[in-house]
C-alpha cells in the first residue's frame, strides 16, 4: 500500500470513529516525507565544489587540481554547466595519497646567458659580438 491509499483509509477510519462517537478516540498519525530544504540539502551535499575539494586535499585549485581534473586522476560531475567533485572522490585521494601531478621543474635557477663571461676572448672581441 503506497503513501496515498494509506492515507485515505486512515482518514476513512478516523471518520467512522468520529460517527461513532467514540470518546477515547485515538487518531493515527502519518509520517508524510518532506521535501528537504535548500539549506538541509546543501548541508549533506555529496557534490563539492573545486574550491572545497581543493581546500580538503589541501591543494592549488587553480594548478593542481585543474591538473588532476584534466588528466583524469580526480573524477568529476557536471551539473547545471558546473563542475563538481563527489565527496567519495575527495576520500578516495585522501586514502590514497595524492596522486603525481607529473614531472616536477627543478628548484634551482639557471644563470642566464648574459652572465656568463668567458676571460678567455678580449673585452673588445666580446663588445664586437653585442648586437645593437
Amino acid at each position: 500500500m503506497d503513501a496515498d491509499e494509506r492515507a485515505v483509509e486512515v482518514n476513512r477510519l478516523l471518520l467512522a470513529r468520529l460517527r461513532e462517537g467514540a470518546s477515547s478516540l485515538v487518531i493515527p498519525t502519518l509520517t508524510v516525507a518532506t521535501v528537504p530544504t535548500r539549506r538541509q540539502r546543501k548541508a549533506g551535499a555529496e557534490l563539492l565544489s573545486k574550491k572545497a575539494a581543493a581546500h580538503l586535499l589541501g591543494v592549488d585549485r587553480a594548478t593542481t587540481l585543474e591538473k588532476f581534473i584534466a588528466t583524469g586522476q580526480i573524477k568529476t560531475v557536471e551539473i547545471d554547466g558546473r563542475v563538481r567533485i563527489p565527496r567519495e572522490e575527495v576520500e578516495r585521494v585522501i586514502n590514497e595519497g595524492l596522486p603525481t601531478a607529473g614531472p616536477q621543474r627543478s628548484k634551482t635557477r639557471r644563470a642566464s646567458k648574459a652572465s656568463t663571461f668567458s676571460h678567455s676572448e678580449s673585452p673588445g672581441a666580446e663588445i664586437r659580438k653585442l648586437k645593437f
